[in-house]
């Protein structure tokens, strides 16, 4: 059964759209899910992403930043939710098969 983007937060909703358009396999977005606010975004999980999220634990706090991620295959796209810039402690959010 195809999902919905329904389950995609409203806060990142719109910057995950921009990147599957753009064909944005692999963007790493941070996300400080406290004020519901895309952060900054990344393809991968980068030196450059792991240093601002980082940056962004300290500034707003740890608990508040989460990592998403957009894969894209021949199956389908992928977001999934990550709780460190290391690719840790993983919940899919949503996963939509092509058809």
């Amino acid at each position: 059964m195809i999902g919905s983007l329904d389950d995609v937060p409203d806060y990142v909703e719109e910057e995950v759209r921009n990147r599957i358009g753009a064909g944005g396999d692999g963007s790493t977005l941070i996300i400080d899910e406290s004020k519901e606010e895309y952060l900054l975004g990344y393809t991968g999980f980068t030196k450059a992403l792991k240093r601002e999220y980082k940056n962004a634990c300290e500034d707003r706090g740890e608990e508040a930043i989460k990592v998403y991620q957009i894969r894209i295959d021949s199956s389908g796209i992928q977001l999934t939710r990550y709780e460190s810039a290391n690719g840790e402690n993983a919940e899919k959010i949503w996963r939509e098969g092509v058809q």
